[in-house]
C-alpha cells in the first residue's frame, strides 16, 4: 500500500534538491538516496543524480539497480524493481492517473494511482515512458524513447509508440 505522508514528502523533496545539487561523490550520493528511498536491500542500488521523485518511499528494490541521469519516479503509487534492473536516461515512470470524463475530473478531482511492476533483469532504454498500471516481464528489454502503455511479458523486445512487441528473446 503506497505511503502518502505530505509532510514526509516536503521532507523527501527538500532532501532530493540538495542531493540533485551534485556536490556529493558517489558514496555520499547511495548513502543519502538508501536515506531517502527507504532502502533496506543491501543490494547495489544507485540513481544518478539529479532525477525526481514525487514520495521516493513508495519505490521499492527487490535487488541491484541501477538509473541514468534525469530518471522520473512518480510514485503516487507503488513502483517495484525486479533483481537487476537497468533503465537509460530520462526514464519516466508514472503511477497516477486522473479521471477520463471532464465532469468527474472537474467536480472531484480524483487522482488514480496503479502500480508499475517491472521484473528481474529488465533493460529500459532512454527517453521511455511507462504509464500507471504496467507490468513489465522478466530479461525484457524496452527501446528506447518507447511509451508503454499496456503490460508486456517476460523475454521480449518492445520498442515504439505506444511499444509493441517486435520479437521474443
Amino acid at each position: 500500500m503506497p505511503i502518502r505522508d505530505e509532510q514526509k514528502r516536503r521532507i523527501n523533496r527538500e532532501q532530493l534538491s540538495l542531493l540533485n545539487t551534485g556536490a556529493y561523490n558517489r558514496e555520499e550520493i547511495i548513502s543519502k538516496e538508501r536515506v531517502l528511498l527507504n532502502i533496506e536491500t543491501k543490494a547495489n542500488i544507485y540513481i544518478d543524480v539529479p532525477f525526481q521523485v514525487d514520495y521516493g518511499t513508495n519505490i521499492h528494490f527487490s535487488g541491484n539497480f541501477y538509473a541514468n541521469t534525469d530518471c522520473l519516479f512518480s510514485d503516487i503509487g507503488d513502483i517495484n524493481f525486479g533483481k537487476d534492473v537497468k533503465l537509460g536516461p530520462r526514464v519516466q515512470i508514472y503511477t497516477v492517473n486522473h479521471p477520463v470524463d471532464p465532469k468527474e475530473r472537474l467536480e472531484r478531482g480524483l487522482v488514480i494511482a496503479s502500480p508499475v511492476n517491472v521484473g528481474d533483469n529488465v533493460w529500459i532504454g532512454g527517453g521511455t515512458i511507462i504509464n500507471p498500471g504496467v507490468t513489465i516481464g522478466a530479461n525484457t528489454v524496452v527501446g528506447s524513447g518507447s511509451v508503454v502503455t499496456k503490460s508486456l511479458p517476460a523475454n521480449v523486445l518492445a520498442a515504439g509508440n505506444p511499444a509493441k512487441i517486435i520479437r521474443n528473446i
